[in-house]
């Protein structure tokens, strides 16, 4: 567990990446951890900031306990698909360590849409946390999906971790998020949201690039993160 969490957040936890791929059906408490912190911001802080003041704290709160690596992933994988030509030239822009204009702009589009979502978000404590649980769930459910599914490159952390990841992690995954039907209700059918979004972006970065990397998996997160916001918002 403590693998986990170094690994997909910034709380000092020590771990490593073998441990890591070992507890992936694990990641749907990482999921609740990660959401936690915004929740307590929303509950200490909404009555004494203003709205705009306190969406911009939430925003920044899930990228300062995440980091910011899936959402660089996103950038890279946005600048490999829009970029015309072989296969070979799009894995090569993938792999360039510079963001192009395909990766600022998704990036940009992440960060309003969730921001607006967060801005939107005028509801009871119960739906509060459904918004911030639910919608880090289903990121993290969409990461685990992609890499038990899709083919992974045969060098990277994709790879360590799809050597690991079985489908029972999934079904593990999904079965520990069950107590929470009790307290969302059916806010809590959202979390598959994660599920299929990544198998969208599996697909277009098997087509584009024979494998689903890195980059494809963050790009999995922030869009199933962001797009779980707005069902959640649609909803409450």
């Amino acid at each position: 567990m403590r693998s986990l969490i170094s690994f997909f957040t910034r709380i000092p936890a020590k771990g490593d990446v073998y441990r890591a791929s070992q507890s992936l059906y694990l990641i749907t408490i990482v999921a609740i951890i990660i959401a936690l912190f915004p929740l307590i911001l929303y509950i200490i802080i909404y009555r004494f900031v203003p709205r705009i003041l306190l969406t911009i704290i939430l925003l920044l709160s899930i990228y300062g306990v995440t980091g910011l690596l899936h959402l660089d992933g996103l950038a890279d994988f946005s600048d490999g698909i829009m970029k015309k030509g072989t296969r070979d030239e799009k894995i090569r822009v993938l792999k360039d360590v510079n963001t192009g204009i395909g990766g600022t702009f998704s990036v940009i589009m992440i960060l309003l849409i969730e921001f607006y979502a967060i801005y939107s978000l005028r509801t009871n404590l119960i739906d509060v946390a459904a918004f911030f649980i639910v919608s880090e769930i289903s990121a993290k459910l969409s990461m685990l999906t992609g890499l038990i599914i899709f083919k992974a490159p045969e060098q990277g952390l994709a790879n360590e971790f799809k050597k690991s990841a079985r489908g029972s992690y999934l079904i593990i995954a999904i079965l520990l998020t069950i107590p929470l039907i009790i307290i969302f209700k059916i806010t809590y059918l959202n979390i598959f949201a994660g599920i299929v979004i990544s198998l969208i972006i599996g697909n277009l970065s098997s087509k584009n690039f024979g494998f689903v990397n890195g980059d494809a998996l963050g790009a999995m997160n922030e869009i199933s993160r962001a797009a779980t916001m707005w069902l959640l918002c649609l909803g409450l």
